[in-house]
């Protein structure tokens, strides 16, 4: 006695088709490199910041490109010559003496075999004979400056500065407040610092940057194939 073959089963309307292979985001890859790039200007913006910084440290402005007496300078005056100038009591202040780049051997630091005198409004006079809080050496112009002492002025009002000869021509004298060294020294650790951290950006954005791109190739590409399959 024989089986009657079972009759085929129809297909359920409501069992579902078979899912579709999912596309693969690009959003985090997106999101990795952008944040790379902006990662990227901010230590575009930190090299600008620390380059300034560095600039307004080492800056003496005694001296214009032009070799003239910069925005620092208070008085000036020929060596051997004499200057008037208006000084504030308790305010420290440096003395720069000023000659041609090619007046002194590469080794030889340009100085004044003597100093710099002050007679202040009280008949006192005061002998600028003090070390600069920062030593001080620019060159711009074709001239070179170099701090060469420094003094406290007793009094306010005005001054008859007199100065000795250099034993160079053209040399000249330049006199400006006199800058203070925990200040500069706080800028030069900072510029250190600026530069760590600009290096510091930098590995970390370029990383993400690169990682981000290469994930976003990669991404793209399988976006490709599924569409394609």
């Amino acid at each position: 006695m024989s089986v009657p073959p079972h009759p085929p089963v129809p297909p359920d309307p409501a069992a579902s088709p078979p899912a579709a292979p999912r596309r693969p985001s690009l959003t985090w890859p997106v999101v990795l490199t952008v944040v790379g790039l902006l990662v990227l200007v901010a230590a575009l913006v930190a090299a600008v910041g620390t380059a300034g910084a560095f600039v307004g440290a080492v800056r003496s402005d005694v001296l214009t490109s032009d070799g003239q007496p910069g925005v620092a300078v208070l008085a000036a005056a020929p060596a051997p010559g004499a200057a008037r100038v208006h000084l504030t009591e308790g305010e420290r202040y440096a003395v720069h003496l000023v000659v041609p780049s090619g007046a002194s051997r590469e080794d030889d630091r340009p100085d004044l075999p003597e100093d710099v005198l002050l007679l202040a409004p009280s008949g006192e006079v005061v002998a600028a004979d003090g070390s600069p809080g920062v030593t001080m050496t620019s060159t711009a112009g074709g001239l070179v400056a170099v701090s060469v002492g420094a003094f406290t002025a007793p009094q306010t009002g005005t001054y008859e500065m007199a100065v000795p000869s250099a034993g160079v021509p053209d040399a000249w004298v330049a006199l400006t407040p006199d800058k203070e060294f925990a200040p500069f020294f706080a800028s030069i650790w900072g510029t250190v610092l600026g530069v760590f951290v600009v290096l510091g950006l930098g590995f970390v954005g370029s990383g993400a940057v690169i990682t981000g791109v290469v994930w976003w190739v990669v991404r793209a590409r399988a976006r490709a194939a599924v569409a394609g399959g």
